[in-house]
């Protein structure tokens, strides 16, 4: 964490008494002049950044925001430089939108008390209730495809990281410059691709004195046995369950607690049922001879952008039978549903790209071991399957 001269704490008292006030906005002049012994207000945009950056490592908004140049009552350019260096993707946005949305933040945070305890500041800030239950807190961690997995698809995340590289860790990963503040037990969600694709709860954080290779500064460890992998999880979806969530960024968001409920039932959802065949060959050691075929044409058919894209242009029911999951076990069961994948293997080579409309098909999942039951290389088309049908 970050050091802070007795100006900076000073600083960020006094911001934290607006909080408290509910004062809007100060002045640069007008802050320095509540500071004994005062400090000049040229000065004061240089600390308050130094406090905004300890307002990110604990999870808050950024507490600067509030402080404005005279007369123009917007927090400075410093301000959004500082602000989208910290969130890229902010620079879709202009200051006074960052700033207006930072300042909604700020008025709607109940978790001050955290900047406080940190600093040994003595305010009487709103904490949460002592349950005798602790209800887990839900972060949302997002993980960058430059820096950390550069060239891989959410398939490759998914199984070569998280269902192997993580496991062989023990659940250890590394984070870089700063990491994310959240207590023991939280339920973590792995934002990648603006998509959440993982979850794992959180058994503890570690921050290095000195970097790890010179570029990780700390590291999460997570509990392996709640590792769960899934199809991608929307922003929309989260949004119905806490309307606060909007878009996803590089910020670390937190999901109100008392959805946890909500959130763990739609993981479950998500979870993705596979057929023997579809299982990877580390899953299945006593696989015969064709079931390096047999993965190839199933890693087609679990790309699930390409899924998701065949799902949403024929529907959730089965191509072959009109079977659909929903109707029949109920609206829990909205969506489930396999993918075909149309193409004999033979036609199927390494630069190959999937066509989710004219190479896939949603089918049921005895349809879909019935479409690979043939002798051969080449699968069951859909109308032949159709005529054994209507045939019986």
């Amino acid at each position: 964490m970050i050091k802070f001269t007795d100006e900076q704490i000073k600083l960020a008292e006094q911001l934290l008494i607006t909080v408290m006030k509910k004062e809007p906005i100060v002045e640069y002049k007008e802050l320095g002049d509540r500071v004994s012994p005062p400090i000049h207000h040229r000065q004061v945009p240089r600390h308050i950044g130094v406090i905004s950056e300890l307002c990110f490592q604990l999870g808050l908004p950024f507490l600067s925001a509030k402080v404005v140049t005279k007369g123009v009552n917007v927090a400075g350019e410093g301000f959004y430089k500082l602000y989208t260096q910290y969130f890229p993707d902010a620079k879709k946005l202009t200051s006074k939108e960052v700033f207006s949305e930072e300042l909604k933040k700020i008025r709607e945070c109940t978790e001050w008390y955290k900047l406080a305890d940190y600093l040994h500041i003595d305010l009487d800030l709103p904490r949460p209730t002592v349950k005798s239950e602790v209800t887990p807190s839900i972060r949302i961690l997002p993980m960058s495809s430059k820096e950390e997995f550069p060239g891989m698809s959410i398939e490759d995340v998914q199984e070569d990281f998280f269902l192997g590289e993580l496991k062989k860790r023990n659940g250890i990963f590394y984070f870089r410059r700063v990491g994310m503040y959240a207590p023991e037990g939280s339920l973590v969600l792995f934002q990648f691709d603006n998509l959440i694709i993982a979850s794992a709860n959180l058994h503890s954080i570690e921050k290095f004195d000195t970097p790890e290779k010179e570029q990780y500064y700390g590291a999460y460890q997570f509990d392996i046995k709640t590792l769960e992998v899934f199809q991608p999880i929307t922003v929309a979806e989260i949004n119905k369950i806490d309307g606060n969530i909007t878009r996803f960024s590089q910020s670390k968001q937190e999901i109100n607690s008392s959805f946890i409920s909500e959130i763990e039932e739609l993981i479950k959802r998500k979870q993705m049922a596979l057929l023997a065949d579809e299982l990877p060959v580390q899953e299945s050691p006593k696989l015969k001879e064709g079931a390096k075929k047999q993965v190839l044409v199933n890693s087609y058919e679990r790309n699930y952008k390409a899924r998701q894209q065949c799902i949403d242009y024929y529907g959730c029911h089965c191509s072959v039978c009109d079977f659909e999951f929903a109707k029949f076990y109920g609206d829990e069961f909205e969506g489930k549903i396999h993918v075909h994948h149309l193409k004999a293997l033979s036609e199927i080579n390494e630069e190959y790209e999937v066509d989710p409309i004219n190479d896939l098909r949603p089918v049921c999942p005895n349809c879909h071991l019935a479409l690979h039951s043939k002798v051969g290389d080449k699968p069951y088309t859909i109308e032949e399957l159709k005529e054994k049908i209507y045939r019986n």
